[in-house]
């Protein structure tokens, strides 16, 4: 009960944050579609020097719509260098003396972060996409896409938990921040639609976890899914978020154990 309260507590306060943080609020409300209209210009050029000729303008302009709306649903490298910063400047200590759990507090900032953002940008979202890609997707569908859309960037703010936690270790984070970003940017889909690559690296990226980040719930949207294939993806997204989550507790375990032999 008392983990629950403290949730709780954490998703309301930081809930009136993100409310009251009306700066932040303005720049992702416009600039989502400012982003996204540069984001056409771009490719309207690309595809009208063939670039990739299999590729249709209306699926490009509704796939990026959707990717971005994901892409910037929650500042993730800025959390991953807050998690840096707590665990650097000794203010966990705060937490383990009070005996709050540290993860948690950190996942429901997330989720009050993500719930203010949903109720504001979605509505732009849908309008864009039905505007842009002349696209309204079904209740059914929608509601797989949001679905496995939750659990992917669930899975990413797990992965980026974990590159902060690793503060632990390496003391500075940028340099995995870096390369992990360069990673996800090209294997997710959020730069290029994954159907573009050969097949054979498609193989590859079936296998990792970045795919069902971004790519795998924008697909669904665009291309639908049968009910057996949308469980097996539900089912990937549980077991790396499983995975990570394990990964994210062993690390803050022997972490802290370095942590306190420093005498903080």
């Amino acid at each position: 009960m008392r983990l629950i309260d403290i949730a709780r507590e954490a998703y309301m306060l930081n809930l009136k944050k993100a409310f009251a943080n009306r700066i932040e609020l303005f720049t992702k409300l416009f600039g989502y579609p400012a982003r996204l209209f540069m984001v056409y210009f771009l490719w309207l050029s690309v595809l009208e020097n063939r670039a990739f000729p299999d590729l249709e303008k209306s699926y490009i302009l509704g796939y990026y719509t959707v990717s971005l709306f994901l892409v910037q649903m929650y500042p993730f490298i800025r959390k991953s260098r807050e998690v840096r910063e707590q665990i650097f400047s000794g203010e966990i200590a705060n937490y383990l003396a009070r005996n709050i759990p540290f993860g948690v507090v950190n996942l429901m900032e997330y989720a009050a972060t993500i719930s203010v953002y949903l109720l504001s940008v979605t509505p732009v979202a849908y309008i864009l996409l039905g505007i842009v890609a002349k696209v309204l997707p079904g209740l059914t569908l929608l509601l797989m896409f949001l679905f496995l859309a939750f659990l992917g960037s669930v899975l990413r703010f797990a992965v980026w938990y974990v590159i902060g936690l690793l503060t632990f270790y390496t003391h500075e984070n940028m340099g995995i921040i870096t390369f992990y970003l360069t990673l996800e940017n090209v294997l997710s889909g959020s730069l290029l639609p994954l159907r573009v690559f050969p097949e054979q690296f498609q193989k590859v990226f079936n296998i990792l976890p970045f795919r069902l980040m971004i790519y795998t719930p924008v697909d669904v949207l665009f291309n639908g899914t049968t009910v057996s294939q949308f469980l097996i993806n539900v089912f990937l997204q549980i077991f790396w978020l499983a995975l990570v989550l394990a990964l994210a507790a062993v690390i803050w375990k022997g972490g802290l154990k370095k942590f306190t032999a420093c005498g903080v």
